[in-house]
């Protein structure tokens, strides 16, 4: 919780904010005001927000090697949960990774769809956590195409660094000799990527929830609510990335 709010730009314009006034002192009751103003201008801008973004993910930014087929493609989790009264998995807005990983799969870049946990599958051994529905994920999978003999569900990772060690586990070496790819959003790649390397694995990448080029649309530097609440999930990549940094040595 505390690291939640110590990353989020959204705490310090409240903070600066409630001290301009509360604080008696004209002096500093200005200067905290002004600084709750140039932050949140700062952190609302969304051509900045976007730059900035780019310049995380754009190494990963490329197309795939031409006609290269993978064994596994490896589907992150977090797209998703199992509703439960409907009987049916609820998106979020970064399902892109899940329809890219079939979509792939029906152009027959991938053999073999691996969904590395997710709120729609995962399950809970003490039954008192985040419970998904595995079985009935599957059968979904199946009524939007997919053959069930070639989708492999990893229903235990509670986190990135879980992802890529329990994925490996229940693959077994194999994935360390087969073609692999592993497909994220795009933000959340680099920390991914790192995973892997540290489990001793070395996929190719493909990210998803880029930001696209839209024709005609042209850039927009006024305030905005939503940029600034897109804020702590970049600044939970960059603190998650460093964590591992320290925490992990690459075996690859």
């Amino acid at each position: 919780m505390f690291i939640s709010l110590a990353i989020n730009p959204t705490t310090y314009i409240v903070i600066f904010l409630l001290l301009g006034v509360v604080l008696k002192s004209k002096r500093w009751k200005r200067l905290c005001l002004t600084l709750s103003a140039l932050l949140f201008l700062l952190f609302s801008n969304g051509a900045l927000y976007q730059w900035i973004a780019e310049q995380w993910y754009k190494e990963y930014d490329r197309p795939l090697p031409e006609r290269k087929q993978y064994t596994y493609g490896i589907v992150l989790g977090g797209y998703s949960y199992w509703d439960w009264k409907r009987s049916r998995p609820e998106f979020s807005e970064i399902a892109d990774r899940l329809l890219e990983g079939i979509r792939l799969y029906k152009h027959g870049r991938i053999r073999k769809l691996v969904l590395a946990s997710d709120g729609s599958i995962i399950e809970s051994k003490d039954r008192k956590g985040l419970q998904g529905n595995a079985a009935d994920m599957k059968q979904y999978l199946a009524d939007l195409g997919m053959p069930l003999e070639d989708v492999i569900l990893e229903t235990r990772a509670n986190n990135t660094w879980e992802n890529a060690t329990f994925t490996l586990e229940l693959i077994g070496n194999s994935m360390k000799t087969e073609s692999t790819l592993l497909i994220t959003s795009a933000t959340h790649m680099r920390r991914s990527l790192w995973t892997f390397h540290a489990a001793g694995l070395n996929p190719d990448t493909y990210i998803t929830d880029t930001f696209p080029e839209i024709k005609g649309e042209k850039t927009n530097f006024l305030p905005s609510w939503h940029v600034l609440a897109s804020w702590p999930e970049l600044t939970h990549e960059w603190v998650g990335y460093l964590y591992y940094r320290l925490r992990h040595k690459p075996s690859v």
